[in-house]
C-alpha cells in the first residue's frame, strides 16, 4: 500500500491484524516491512509488510498470503531505536559497492523485537536488509 510517510508503517500492520481468522505467528516468527520504491521519497511512500504464519489462510482484500523466495542479503543489525536507521542503511549501502556486489531486490526491514514486543526504543533489534547478487 502506499501510506503517507515511512512513519506511518503502522497503517499496514494495522490492516494486517483486520483477517477474518487471527494469524498464528511462526515459530520463530519475522516480521518486516519491504520498500518498494526506487529511491528515498518524502511523502507516498510504497511499502508491504509480512510476518512469517504458521497455518492456511484465505486472502483477503488487504492480506496476500503466499510463500518467498530464499534471498541472499547483505544486512546490519542495529539495537535500540529507529533513529539509527538512515546510518545502518547508508552503512550496508556503502559496503555492497565495495564489495562489488548490486542490489538484487528491494531492501526491507526484519524486526526482531519491535514495538509489538516492547514499549522501550533501547530494546528494538531491527535487521536492515538488502537483497544482493
Amino acid at each position: 500500500m502506499v501510506v503517507p510517510h515511512y512513519e506511518d508503517e503502522g497503517i499496514l500492520w494495522g490492516k494486517l491484524q483486520e483477517c477474518k481468522t487471527p494469524l498464528v505467528p511462526a515459530d520463530p516468527c519475522l516480521a518486516a516491512a519491504e520498500f518498494l520504491d526506487k529511491e528515498y521519497k518524502e511523502e507516498n511512500v510504497e511499502i508491504v509488510v509480512w510476518m512469517t504464519v504458521k497455518g492456511q489462510y484465505e486472502d483477503t482484500e488487504n492480506v496476500k498470503f503466499k510463500i518467498l523466495p530464499e534471498v541472499k542479503v547483505a544486512s546490519c543489525v542495529i539495537k535500540g531505536s529507529y533513529e539509527q536507521m538512515g546510518e545502518a542503511t547508508a552503512t550496508v549501502a556503502s559496503w555492497i559497492a565495495e564489495n562489488g556486489f548490486e542490489v538484487t531486490g528491494p531492501m526491507f526491514n526484519i524486526y526482531h523485537v519491535s514495538p509489538a514486543q516492547t514499549q522501550n526504543p533501547d530494546e528494538y533489534v531491527t535487521e536492515v536488509c538488502f537483497p544482493i547478487g
